[in-house]
Protein backbone atom coordinates (compact mmCIF):
# COMPACT_ATOMS: atom_id res chain seq x y z
CA UNK A 1 0.00 0.00 0.00
CA UNK A 2 2.79 2.43 0.90
CA UNK A 3 4.55 1.86 -2.44
CA UNK A 4 1.31 2.50 -4.34
CA UNK A 5 0.76 5.71 -2.40
CA UNK A 6 4.32 6.84 -3.09
CA UNK A 7 3.88 6.07 -6.79
CA UNK A 8 0.71 8.18 -6.87
CA UNK A 9 2.41 11.17 -5.26
CA UNK A 10 4.48 11.72 -8.38
CA UNK A 11 1.67 11.63 -10.94
CA UNK A 12 1.95 14.80 -13.03
CA UNK A 13 -1.30 16.06 -14.46
CA UNK A 14 -1.34 18.31 -17.51
CA UNK A 15 -2.39 21.94 -17.53
CA UNK A 16 -5.90 22.73 -18.66
CA UNK A 17 -4.57 23.84 -22.05
CA UNK A 18 -3.61 20.45 -23.49
CA UNK A 19 -2.11 22.01 -26.60
CA UNK A 20 0.48 24.07 -24.71
CA UNK A 21 4.03 22.76 -25.02
CA UNK A 22 5.73 22.29 -21.65
CA UNK A 23 9.13 21.13 -20.40
CA UNK A 24 9.19 17.54 -19.26
CA UNK A 25 9.40 17.49 -15.46
CA UNK A 26 12.27 15.81 -13.64
CA UNK A 27 11.79 12.05 -13.53
CA UNK A 28 12.18 10.30 -10.19
CA UNK A 29 11.34 6.82 -8.99
CA UNK A 30 7.57 6.53 -9.19
CA UNK A 31 7.06 9.37 -11.70
CA UNK A 32 4.12 9.15 -14.08
CA UNK A 33 3.82 11.84 -16.75
CA UNK A 34 0.36 11.56 -18.25
CA UNK A 35 -1.22 13.50 -21.12
CA UNK A 36 -2.81 14.48 -23.31
CA UNK A 37 -0.34 17.23 -24.11
CA UNK A 38 3.02 18.02 -25.66
CA UNK A 39 6.26 18.06 -23.67
CA UNK A 40 9.81 18.91 -24.68
CA UNK A 41 13.22 17.77 -23.43
CA UNK A 42 16.31 19.69 -24.57
CA UNK A 43 18.82 18.57 -21.92
CA UNK A 44 20.02 15.02 -21.13
CA UNK A 45 17.23 12.91 -19.66
CA UNK A 46 18.00 10.47 -16.85
CA UNK A 47 15.68 7.62 -15.89
CA UNK A 48 16.06 6.18 -12.38
CA UNK A 49 13.72 3.72 -10.70
CA UNK A 50 10.24 3.18 -12.16
CA UNK A 51 9.13 5.86 -14.64
CA UNK A 52 6.10 5.86 -16.95
CA UNK A 53 5.17 8.23 -19.78
CA UNK A 54 1.68 7.81 -21.21
CA UNK A 55 -0.74 9.38 -23.67
CA UNK A 56 1.49 12.31 -24.67
CA UNK A 57 3.81 13.77 -27.29
CA UNK A 58 7.47 14.28 -26.37
CA UNK A 59 9.80 16.44 -28.45
CA UNK A 60 13.25 15.12 -27.62
CA UNK A 61 16.56 16.72 -28.64
CA UNK A 62 18.90 15.18 -26.07
CA UNK A 63 20.27 11.78 -25.05
CA UNK A 64 18.57 9.45 -22.55
CA UNK A 65 20.51 7.59 -19.85
CA UNK A 66 18.74 4.69 -18.13
CA UNK A 67 20.13 3.64 -14.74
CA UNK A 68 20.88 0.05 -13.83
CA UNK A 69 17.72 -1.62 -12.53
CA UNK A 70 15.39 1.10 -13.82
CA UNK A 71 11.98 0.36 -15.33
CA UNK A 72 10.98 2.66 -18.20
CA UNK A 73 7.46 2.51 -19.66
CA UNK A 74 6.12 4.22 -22.77
CA UNK A 75 2.38 3.81 -23.35
CA UNK A 76 0.63 5.74 -26.10
CA UNK A 77 3.65 8.05 -26.50
CA UNK A 78 4.54 9.91 -29.69
CA UNK A 79 8.28 10.73 -29.73
CA UNK A 80 9.60 13.41 -32.09
CA UNK A 81 13.40 13.21 -32.07
CA UNK A 82 15.84 15.80 -33.38
CA UNK A 83 19.57 16.40 -32.93
CA UNK A 84 20.86 19.75 -31.77
CA UNK A 85 22.42 21.86 -34.60
CA UNK A 86 26.01 20.87 -35.33
CA UNK A 87 25.90 17.64 -33.35
CA UNK A 88 26.92 14.27 -34.76
CA UNK A 89 24.32 11.94 -36.23
CA UNK A 90 22.61 9.90 -33.56
CA UNK A 91 23.43 12.23 -30.67
CA UNK A 92 19.86 12.02 -29.35
CA UNK A 93 20.37 8.41 -28.33
CA UNK A 94 19.66 6.09 -25.41
CA UNK A 95 22.16 4.07 -23.39
CA UNK A 96 21.90 1.84 -20.35
CA UNK A 97 24.22 1.93 -17.35
CA UNK A 98 23.36 -1.73 -16.75
CA UNK A 99 20.44 -4.13 -17.17
CA UNK A 100 17.07 -2.37 -17.09
CA UNK A 101 13.45 -3.11 -18.02
CA UNK A 102 11.63 -1.47 -20.94
CA UNK A 103 7.91 -1.71 -21.71
CA UNK A 104 6.71 0.01 -24.90
CA UNK A 105 3.15 -0.20 -26.18
CA UNK A 106 1.08 1.58 -28.83
CA UNK A 107 3.74 4.24 -29.37
CA UNK A 108 5.59 5.91 -32.25
CA UNK A 109 8.95 7.57 -32.84
CA UNK A 110 9.62 9.88 -35.78
CA UNK A 111 12.63 12.04 -36.59
CA UNK A 112 13.24 15.56 -37.80
CA UNK A 113 15.94 16.60 -40.28
CA UNK A 114 18.89 14.16 -40.14
CA UNK A 115 18.25 12.79 -36.63
CA UNK A 116 18.87 9.06 -36.24
CA UNK A 117 18.09 7.85 -32.70
CA UNK A 118 20.14 4.82 -31.62
CA UNK A 119 18.99 2.96 -28.50
CA UNK A 120 21.55 0.61 -26.94
CA UNK A 121 19.46 -1.67 -24.74
CA UNK A 122 20.44 -4.16 -22.06
CA UNK A 123 18.07 -6.15 -19.85
CA UNK A 124 14.42 -6.95 -20.59
CA UNK A 125 12.42 -5.45 -23.45
CA UNK A 126 8.72 -5.94 -24.09
CA UNK A 127 7.26 -4.21 -27.16
CA UNK A 128 3.68 -4.27 -28.38
CA UNK A 129 3.18 -1.98 -31.41
CA UNK A 130 6.04 0.50 -31.72
CA UNK A 131 6.25 2.21 -35.11
CA UNK A 132 9.46 4.16 -35.76
CA UNK A 133 11.24 6.00 -38.55
CA UNK A 134 15.03 6.15 -39.00
CA UNK A 135 15.76 4.61 -35.59
CA UNK A 136 17.82 1.68 -34.28
CA UNK A 137 17.63 -0.83 -31.42
CA UNK A 138 20.88 -2.58 -30.47
CA UNK A 139 20.33 -5.46 -28.05
CA UNK A 140 23.14 -6.76 -25.84
CA UNK A 141 22.61 -9.31 -23.06
CA UNK A 142 18.89 -8.78 -23.50
CA UNK A 143 15.73 -10.86 -23.31
CA UNK A 144 13.12 -9.39 -25.63
CA UNK A 145 9.52 -10.10 -26.64
CA UNK A 146 8.66 -8.01 -29.70
CA UNK A 147 5.33 -7.70 -31.48
CA UNK A 148 4.59 -5.23 -34.31
CA UNK A 149 7.90 -3.40 -34.21
CA UNK A 150 8.76 -1.28 -37.25
CA UNK A 151 12.32 0.04 -37.09
CA UNK A 152 15.30 0.91 -39.30
CA UNK A 153 17.77 -1.50 -37.66
CA UNK A 154 17.33 -4.24 -35.09
CA UNK A 155 20.60 -5.70 -33.85
CA UNK A 156 20.54 -8.95 -31.87
CA UNK A 157 23.95 -9.73 -30.36
CA UNK A 158 25.94 -10.71 -27.25
CA UNK A 159 23.87 -13.56 -25.80
CA UNK A 160 20.54 -11.80 -26.38
CA UNK A 161 17.41 -13.96 -26.75
CA UNK A 162 14.56 -12.56 -28.84
CA UNK A 163 11.07 -13.89 -29.60
CA UNK A 164 9.44 -11.65 -32.19
CA UNK A 165 6.51 -11.54 -34.58
CA UNK A 166 5.30 -9.07 -37.18
CA UNK A 167 8.64 -7.23 -37.45
CA UNK A 168 9.18 -4.77 -40.30
CA UNK A 169 12.86 -3.88 -40.62
CA UNK A 170 15.26 -2.21 -42.99
CA UNK A 171 18.21 -4.03 -41.34
CA UNK A 172 18.34 -7.15 -39.20
CA UNK A 173 21.90 -7.22 -37.88
CA UNK A 174 24.25 -9.07 -35.57
CA UNK A 175 27.87 -8.88 -34.36
CA UNK A 176 30.13 -11.90 -34.23
CA UNK A 177 32.36 -12.61 -31.27
CA UNK A 178 36.14 -12.56 -31.73
CA UNK A 179 36.27 -16.27 -32.62
CA UNK A 180 32.79 -17.14 -33.91
CA UNK A 181 32.03 -19.70 -36.63
CA UNK A 182 28.61 -18.62 -37.89
CA UNK A 183 26.33 -19.79 -40.69
CA UNK A 184 23.39 -17.90 -42.15
CA UNK A 185 21.32 -19.27 -44.99
CA UNK A 186 18.11 -18.75 -46.94
CA UNK A 187 17.04 -15.41 -45.46
CA UNK A 188 14.81 -13.57 -47.96
CA UNK A 189 14.46 -9.83 -48.57
CA UNK A 190 11.19 -7.90 -48.82
CA UNK A 191 9.23 -11.06 -48.09
CA UNK A 192 7.76 -12.26 -44.77
CA UNK A 193 9.41 -15.34 -43.27
CA UNK A 194 9.37 -17.42 -40.08
CA UNK A 195 12.67 -18.81 -38.87
CA UNK A 196 14.79 -19.60 -35.83
CA UNK A 197 18.26 -18.10 -36.14
CA UNK A 198 21.50 -18.63 -34.27
CA UNK A 199 22.87 -15.10 -34.40
CA UNK A 200 26.42 -13.96 -33.74
CA UNK A 201 28.11 -13.77 -30.31
CA UNK A 202 25.84 -16.41 -28.78
CA UNK A 203 22.53 -14.64 -29.50
CA UNK A 204 19.32 -16.36 -30.64
CA UNK A 205 16.19 -15.15 -32.42
CA UNK A 206 12.82 -16.80 -33.03
CA UNK A 207 11.17 -14.77 -35.78
CA UNK A 208 7.59 -15.07 -36.97
CA UNK A 209 6.19 -13.07 -39.88
CA UNK A 210 9.34 -10.95 -40.13
CA UNK A 211 10.20 -8.86 -43.17
CA UNK A 212 13.52 -7.12 -43.78
CA UNK A 213 15.35 -5.37 -46.59
CA UNK A 214 18.93 -6.25 -45.58
CA UNK A 215 20.70 -8.79 -43.41
CA UNK A 216 23.80 -7.12 -41.91
CA UNK A 217 26.68 -9.05 -40.36
CA UNK A 218 29.50 -7.35 -38.44
CA UNK A 219 32.57 -9.58 -38.15
CA UNK A 220 35.33 -9.24 -35.55
CA UNK A 221 38.69 -10.75 -34.64
CA UNK A 222 39.36 -14.24 -36.02
CA UNK A 223 35.72 -15.04 -36.71
CA UNK A 224 34.59 -16.70 -39.91
CA UNK A 225 31.14 -16.58 -41.45
CA UNK A 226 29.41 -18.56 -44.18
CA UNK A 227 26.43 -16.96 -45.94
CA UNK A 228 24.45 -19.24 -48.23
CA UNK A 229 21.41 -18.46 -50.36
CA UNK A 230 21.07 -14.96 -48.89
CA UNK A 231 18.87 -12.56 -50.82
CA UNK A 232 20.35 -9.20 -49.82
CA UNK A 233 23.22 -8.69 -47.40
CA UNK A 234 25.62 -6.04 -46.19
CA UNK A 235 28.91 -7.25 -44.72
CA UNK A 236 30.94 -5.27 -42.19
CA UNK A 237 34.54 -5.86 -41.12
CA UNK A 238 36.50 -4.52 -38.15
CA UNK A 239 40.07 -4.52 -39.40
CA UNK A 240 43.51 -3.97 -37.91
CA UNK A 241 45.44 -5.71 -40.67
CA UNK A 242 47.35 -5.07 -43.88
CA UNK A 243 46.76 -5.91 -47.53
CA UNK A 244 44.66 -5.30 -50.62
CA UNK A 245 41.00 -6.06 -51.20
CA UNK A 246 38.34 -5.83 -53.85
CA UNK A 247 34.84 -5.74 -52.36
CA UNK A 248 32.32 -6.09 -55.21
CA UNK A 249 28.57 -5.88 -55.34
CA UNK A 250 26.34 -8.61 -56.70
CA UNK A 251 25.50 -12.28 -56.32
CA UNK A 252 28.76 -13.90 -55.27
CA UNK A 253 29.95 -17.51 -55.05
CA UNK A 254 28.17 -20.83 -55.39
CA UNK A 255 27.99 -24.13 -53.55
CA UNK A 256 30.60 -25.57 -55.90
CA UNK A 257 32.86 -22.49 -56.00
CA UNK A 258 32.46 -20.28 -52.92
CA UNK A 259 33.76 -16.72 -52.98
CA UNK A 260 36.06 -15.94 -50.05
CA UNK A 261 36.79 -12.43 -48.68
CA UNK A 262 39.32 -11.10 -48.05
CA UNK A 263 40.80 -12.81 -51.10
CA UNK A 264 43.33 -15.46 -50.01
CA UNK A 265 46.96 -14.42 -50.18
CA UNK A 266 46.26 -10.70 -50.52
CA UNK A 267 46.12 -9.69 -46.86
CA UNK A 268 46.91 -10.88 -43.36
CA UNK A 269 43.41 -10.16 -42.10
CA UNK A 270 42.36 -13.00 -39.72
CA UNK A 271 38.59 -12.92 -40.38
CA UNK A 272 36.81 -14.34 -43.42
CA UNK A 273 33.49 -14.40 -45.25
CA UNK A 274 32.61 -17.45 -47.37
CA UNK A 275 29.81 -16.64 -49.79
CA UNK A 276 27.69 -19.23 -51.58
CA UNK A 277 25.06 -17.58 -53.76
CA UNK A 278 24.88 -14.51 -51.52
CA UNK A 279 23.61 -11.26 -52.99
CA UNK A 280 25.92 -8.59 -51.56
CA UNK A 281 24.60 -5.05 -51.73
CA UNK A 282 27.60 -3.32 -50.13
CA UNK A 283 30.36 -3.57 -47.51
CA UNK A 284 31.23 -1.62 -44.35
CA UNK A 285 34.85 -0.98 -43.37
CA UNK A 286 35.82 -0.03 -39.80
CA UNK A 287 39.61 0.30 -39.68
CA UNK A 288 41.64 1.00 -36.56
CA UNK A 289 44.94 0.34 -34.89
CA UNK A 290 47.68 0.11 -37.51
CA UNK A 291 45.49 -1.07 -40.38
CA UNK A 292 47.07 -0.45 -43.79
CA UNK A 293 44.61 -1.41 -46.52
CA UNK A 294 44.05 -0.65 -50.18
CA UNK A 295 40.62 -1.14 -51.76
CA UNK A 296 40.05 -1.28 -55.50
CA UNK A 297 36.75 -1.20 -57.40
CA UNK A 298 34.80 -1.69 -54.19
CA UNK A 299 31.21 -0.96 -53.14
CA UNK A 300 31.43 0.50 -49.63
CA UNK A 301 28.56 1.86 -47.55
CA UNK A 302 30.07 2.93 -44.23
CA UNK A 303 33.77 3.83 -44.15
CA UNK A 304 35.37 4.59 -40.79
CA UNK A 305 39.07 5.01 -39.98
CA UNK A 306 40.56 5.75 -36.57
CA UNK A 307 43.76 5.23 -34.60
CA UNK A 308 46.75 5.14 -36.94
CA UNK A 309 44.89 3.43 -39.78
CA UNK A 310 45.89 4.10 -43.39
CA UNK A 311 43.39 3.50 -46.17
CA UNK A 312 43.66 3.99 -49.94
CA UNK A 313 40.61 3.62 -52.19
CA UNK A 314 40.80 3.45 -55.99
CA UNK A 315 37.83 3.80 -58.34
CA UNK A 316 35.31 2.81 -55.69
CA UNK A 317 31.74 3.73 -54.82
CA UNK A 318 31.56 5.01 -51.24
CA UNK A 319 28.03 5.79 -50.10
CA UNK A 320 29.45 7.74 -47.12
CA UNK A 321 26.68 6.59 -44.81
CA UNK A 322 28.19 8.19 -41.71
CA UNK A 323 31.72 8.16 -43.20
CA UNK A 324 34.12 9.20 -40.44
CA UNK A 325 37.89 9.68 -40.18
CA UNK A 326 39.45 10.49 -36.80
CA UNK A 327 42.46 9.99 -34.58
CA UNK A 328 45.71 9.98 -36.57
CA UNK A 329 44.14 8.11 -39.48
CA UNK A 330 45.08 8.84 -43.09
CA UNK A 331 42.69 8.21 -45.97
CA UNK A 332 43.28 8.75 -49.68
CA UNK A 333 40.38 8.43 -52.15
CA UNK A 334 41.28 8.45 -55.84
CA UNK A 335 38.54 8.50 -58.46
CA UNK A 336 35.09 7.03 -58.02
CA UNK A 337 32.32 8.69 -56.03
CA UNK A 338 31.68 9.60 -52.42
CA UNK A 339 28.14 10.16 -51.13
CA UNK A 340 24.70 8.89 -52.05
CA UNK A 341 22.21 11.70 -51.50
CA UNK A 342 20.85 11.00 -54.99
CA UNK A 343 19.63 7.62 -53.72
CA UNK A 344 18.03 8.81 -50.49
CA UNK A 345 14.46 8.81 -51.83
CA UNK A 346 14.63 5.17 -52.93
CA UNK A 347 17.08 3.86 -50.31
CA UNK A 348 16.10 4.65 -46.70
CA UNK A 349 19.40 3.17 -45.56
CA UNK A 350 21.31 6.00 -47.30
CA UNK A 351 19.43 9.01 -45.95
CA UNK A 352 22.34 10.06 -43.69
CA UNK A 353 25.10 10.39 -46.29
CA UNK A 354 27.82 12.70 -44.92
CA UNK A 355 31.61 12.86 -44.44
CA UNK A 356 32.80 13.70 -40.91
CA UNK A 357 36.51 14.34 -40.42
CA UNK A 358 38.06 15.06 -37.00
CA UNK A 359 40.98 14.46 -34.68
CA UNK A 360 44.37 14.88 -36.32
CA UNK A 361 43.28 12.94 -39.40
CA UNK A 362 44.47 13.60 -42.94
CA UNK A 363 42.21 12.93 -45.93
CA UNK A 364 42.86 13.52 -49.62
CA UNK A 365 40.18 13.30 -52.30
CA UNK A 366 41.45 13.29 -55.90
CA UNK A 367 39.18 13.43 -58.95
CA UNK A 368 36.18 12.39 -56.87
CA UNK A 369 32.51 12.85 -57.68
CA UNK A 370 30.88 14.08 -54.45
CA UNK A 371 27.23 13.53 -53.65
CA UNK A 372 27.22 14.64 -50.00
CA UNK A 373 28.73 17.29 -47.73
CA UNK A 374 31.84 17.47 -45.58
CA UNK A 375 32.01 18.39 -41.89
CA UNK A 376 35.59 18.97 -40.67
CA UNK A 377 36.43 19.66 -37.03
CA UNK A 378 39.25 19.49 -34.46
CA UNK A 379 42.59 19.55 -36.34
CA UNK A 380 41.53 17.54 -39.36
CA UNK A 381 43.40 18.26 -42.58
CA UNK A 382 41.52 17.81 -45.86
CA UNK A 383 42.60 18.27 -49.47
CA UNK A 384 40.14 18.22 -52.36
CA UNK A 385 41.98 17.98 -55.69
CA UNK A 386 40.27 18.29 -59.08
CA UNK A 387 36.80 17.04 -58.09
CA UNK A 388 34.59 15.96 -60.96
CA UNK A 389 31.68 17.20 -58.82
CA UNK A 390 32.38 19.34 -55.71
CA UNK A 391 30.91 18.59 -52.25
CA UNK A 392 27.33 19.69 -51.56
CA UNK A 393 28.66 21.77 -48.65
CA UNK A 394 31.76 22.17 -46.47
CA UNK A 395 31.41 23.00 -42.77
CA UNK A 396 34.60 23.70 -40.84
CA UNK A 397 35.14 24.24 -37.12
CA UNK A 398 38.02 24.22 -34.62
CA UNK A 399 41.41 24.21 -36.31
CA UNK A 400 40.39 22.08 -39.23
CA UNK A 401 42.07 22.95 -42.52
CA UNK A 402 40.54 22.39 -45.96
CA UNK A 403 42.57 22.85 -49.16
CA UNK A 404 41.07 22.88 -52.63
Amino acid sequence: MFSLLLFALFVITPASDADRERPLPALRDGSVVSGPGTFRQESPLRVDGHVRLENLTLKLSAPIVVARGAKFELKGVHLIVSDRPGSANGSSNLRCEGPAEFLISDSTMVTKDSAHPIWNLEGELNVGNFQTENAEFHLSKSKAALDRLKIFELEISHASHVAAKHLRLVFLSTHSSEDDHVLFEDIPADKPFTKKLAMGSGAEAELEDTQLQFFLLYIHGHADATLRGMERVQLAMFSDCQGRMELPRGRLGSLEAPAVFPQPGKSNCPFSFTLQNANVDSWDVYAGGHADLTFERSEIDELNADGAAKLVLHDSEIYADWMAVGGEAQVRVEGGSVGALRLAKERPDLATSQIRLGGHSKTIFTQVRFDCGIVASDQAWVKIAHPSVPPEYIHRSGRAEILD
